[in-house]
């Protein structure tokens, strides 16, 4: 009971961190002059996987590298089976923006090449420094990309509806987003530390792995706030900000939170890790073969695959540690 409460009492720690670094974050970067464009494409598309990145840091720093793969990975394919499917189910997606057409086929190619990177000879089974740092780099890469695509594309649906994301964040003076900024960053170092006791005493506790427990449990809490951002979305009528928050917070998870955790200290790949990844680049495909197929548009029906494929392989992970 000790450790499910630490869990609970941490995530939502982690879920409120997050929101609250987030507005602060925009206003301070609003107050200073800083366009809504740039905040929009940084700050409020990376706002969902501050959790993640919080809680990952931790349990790696804290020797929990697997706990640390299997939230990354579980997350990634939570996105796309249950918060995509979830939120397809109750309302149909038509996809307009040329930034979300481009950037889907590069998620495959991020999440392939993170399917790749723990075989190469200079990963210890994992993922390792130099790996982190390249993933990194890329990170990089892709935030001068999509600044330059958000410039040359002003009337875009994504980059308006983040825009406007940036608008409504921004709160109050600068005192009270400095301190917002702080009681969020304090949030989220205490949530994570307080659910990594959590899920590795729940690990213990029953026996499972600390893989199985990041990519299933811990996974699915921290998945909790794309999955808010798309209900809220698609209730507004902003289809491209619902699709475009589960691409990009999938590729934020592996190039920089995936990335970042690396760095600090390697990854190591669990036992059942290649089936972890496999399916994560197979539900990822597998949306892109959607998109494509009905010009970005994606049915009812379609939502109700990806959610059983979801189910489907979370139950086997669960069935295969017995």
């Amino acid at each position: 009971m000790l450790n499910a409460f630490c869990l609970v009492a941490g995530i939502a720690l982690l879920l409120a961190g997050g929101h609250w670094l987030v507005a602060g974050s925009v206003t301070i970067a609003r107050r200073l002059g800083v366009s809504t464009l740039v905040v929009g494409l940084t700050i409020v598309a990376m706002g969902t996987s501050a959790p993640e990145l919080a809680f990952n840091v931790i349990a790696a720093t804290g020797g929990h590298g697997e706990l640390s793969f299997g939230n990354i990975v579980g997350s990634n394919i939570a996105n796309i089976g249950l918060v995509l499917g979830i939120t397809v189910l109750i309302w149909p997606l038509a996809v307009h923006s040329r930034v979300i057409s481009r950037e889907l086929p590069w998620l495959v190619v991020v999440s392939l090449v993170a399917c790749v990177v723990p075989f190469l000879p200079f990963g210890p089974g994992g993922f390792g420094r130099i790996g982190g740092a390249v993933m990194l780099a890329w990170f990089g890469l892709f935030m001068v990309s999509w600044y330059r695509l958000g410039r040359s594309l002003p009337a875009d649906p994504l980059v308006k509806d983040l825009g406007q994301e940036a608008e409504a964040e921004t709160v109050g003076s600068m005192g009270g987003a400095v301190a917002l900024l702080l009681i969020g960053l304090v949030m989220l170092a205490g949530g994570g530390k307080l659910s990594e006791v959590g899920a590795v005493g729940i690990a213990r506790s029953l026996g499972l792995t600390e893989g199985l427990i990041g990519l299933t449990i811990v996974a699915l809490a921290t998945s909790l706030p794309e999955l808010t951002t798309c209900v809220i979305a698609c209730r507004k009528g902003h289809h491209d900000l619902a699709v475009g928050n589960i691409v990009g917070s999938n590729i934020f998870n592996l190039l920089l939170v995936l990335g970042l955790t690396a760095v600090i200290t390697p990854v190591p790949l669990p036992d059942n890790g290649q089936w972890d990844l496999l399916a994560m680049i197979v539900i990822t495909v597998v949306l892109w073969l959607m998109a494509i197929t009905h010009k970005y548009k994606i049915t009812r029906k379609e939502g109700a695959f990806l959610l059983l494929c979801y189910l489907g392989y979370m139950t086997w992970s669960v069935l295969r540690e017995m």
